[in-house]
């Protein structure tokens, strides 16, 4: 959650409700504070806490963040905010808010809760979460089932789905199957990336067609051009 430059204003009526105990204003009037960085983090800290402890998950989830901040500005490292953020990403996850379910895999001790998270925010359609699993799921020893969340992954639109491709294409290598590989790459490649180009190249290569992976090499060079001049709003030729 980053702090906005400029927060909207805070409505007058909110304060008054925080202070009679209105758990939705506590929240509200702890998000402004921490927004604001009014004073540092504390008044934030006592009326999120306030508003957490009454039961409000986005609460418990604002905490994290607090306690986040907290840990990064510590002088050493702030190792005791790290657990407290996870704590609270934890609860608030627990209690079904969707930004700490997705949080949590980066908070989770081991690999084994890492991938419960994981899979509780492929629930919430989270497009990252599937080529996460999959990473997950063959570092342990799970190809099969790796292989079926990276290709689930790489049908996501967009950047997720093409990175999933790019991943897909480095796990069929891995696992011997380069072939598949490269075939993954040539979608890349089609989609306008380079790396694409460059990586089926690089296969080609190895399986013994160098005028192949040389007219992919040219190719990728022409694709990572034409992204430069597009990024430099530069035209062509």
């Amino acid at each position: 959650m980053a702090r906005p430059q400029r927060p909207e204003p805070l409505e007058p009526w909110v304060e008054p409700a925080a202070e009679a105990g209105d758990v939705a204003a506590m929240k509200q009037l702890g998000q402004y504070l921490y927004e604001t960085g009014s004073e540092g983090n504390a008044p934030a800290e006592k009326w999120l806490l306030a508003a957490a402890e009454a039961g409000d998950a986005e609460a418990m989830y604002s905490l994290t963040w607090v306690h986040h901040d907290r840990a990064v500005n510590a002088d050493p490292h702030g190792k005791a905010h790290d657990h407290a953020a996870a704590s609270w990403c934890r609860r608030a996850a627990q209690a079904g808010w969707i930004p700490a379910i997705r949080s949590m895999p980066a908070y989770a001790p081991d690999q084994d809760e890492r991938e419960f998270w994981l899979r509780k925010a492929v629930e919430t359609g989270d497009p990252w979460a599937p080529s996460t699993l999959a990473g997950v799921l063959d570092e342990t020893g799970r190809p099969s089932e790796a292989e079926h969340w990276y290709r689930r992954a790489a049908n996501e639109p967009g950047h997720e789905g093409l990175s999933a491709l790019d991943s897909l294409g480095d796990f069929l290598l891995r696992h011997g199957r380069p072939e598949e590989a490269a075939e993954c790459w040539k979608q890349l490649a089609e989609a306008g990336e380079p790396a694409g180009a460059w990586h089926r190249a690089y296969v080609l290569e190895t399986l013994g067609r160098p005028e192949e992976a040389a007219t992919w090499r040219q190719r990728g060079d022409a694709l990572r051009a034409a992204k430069l001049a597009q990024e430099l709003d530069f035209p062509e030729g």
